[in-house]
């Protein structure tokens, strides 16, 4: 039957495939590389949001579609790809243990026949190294990527600047530890930036996150000038920020965090 469709008009076939379901599609799409190619000139844009995670005993991906539908089918790669669908979850699973060439595989079908809207990360192993080169393919391809947790990160400093500068355009970015020398965070322009331990973070580097909108640095070193001279410079040139949020062990002076601030409310 896909074979048949195949050798239809081009026009009749667009008016066929744009009435069937994301199943119906990726069905055909897989059957041949001449299939993917002629349907992916004549689906609609049906945009899927993708979630990459990487957990302690496998590495998966999500597959949400903005229109609320979905399927369960079996798919064809170079590198076994089991999918499976998730009934508590409502989502579509596909788990590996293999290299990022099953994930690449993966993001490119969709993309070329689903359109994919944004992809998200999220490592819940004590290794990133994993979704990295995920992320710098991701980045590659010019998608967008959504939110990124890269929980407790275990890595040398190269791969740690990797993972940084990887998710520089991410609309939300949240990271256990942070632990390097890293002088490019006045790239990082995202609706929410958080570091849950940040006592390596210096006074210049937070300053230069004034792109972000909304930003928590929890365990901060900070003490009562350090703060000052930060709420200053935002005083001064905001940027895009909205809300900044900084936990500090340090005893802090309130009067001296305030000084020279002319708009000031204590609760």
């Amino acid at each position: 039957m896909p074979f048949l469709l195949l050798r239809l008009p081009c026009l009749a076939l667009e008016e066929i495939v744009k009435n069937w379901d994301h199943k119906e599609i990726l069905f055909l799409a897989e059957t041949s590389q001449k299939a993917r190619r002629l349907i992916s000139r004549h689906t609609n844009s049906y945009f899927v949001k993708i979630t990459v995670i990487d957990e302690y005993f496998a590495t998966y991906i999500q597959m949400f579609y903005t229109d609320g539908k979905h399927f369960h089918t079996s798919w064809r790669f170079k590198t076994l790809l089991p999918i499976f669908y998730d009934y508590e979850r409502n989502d579509v699973l596909s788990c590996w243990r293999q290299d990022e060439q099953a994930v690449q595989e993966i993001l490119n079908l969709l993309n070329d026949i689903l359109r994919i809207e944004l992809v998200s990360f999220i490592n819940n192993s004590n290794n990133a190294c994993r979704l990295v080169p995920i992320a710098e393919y991701v980045v590659l391809k010019n998608l967008k990527i959504g939110r990124v947790d890269w929980g407790w990160f275990s890595g040398d400093e190269e791969m740690e600047e990797r993972l940084l500068m990887v998710s520089k355009d991410a609309t939300n970015f949240k990271m256990e530890k942070f632990g390097i020398r890293f002088d490019h965070f006045h790239l990082f322009k995202m609706d929410r930036f958080e570091i849950e331990n940040a006592e390596w973070m210096t006074v210049d580097q937070v300053i230069a996150l004034r792109n972000c909108k909304k930003i928590r640095l929890r365990s901060v070193c900070f003490g009562s000038t350090d703060i000052n001279k930060i709420l200053l410079e935002y005083m001064e040139n905001p940027g895009e920020l909205q809300e900044l949020r900084l936990s500090s062990s340090q005893i802090i002076s309130l009067r001296e965090v305030v000084t020279g601030l002319n708009a000031v409310e204590v609760r």
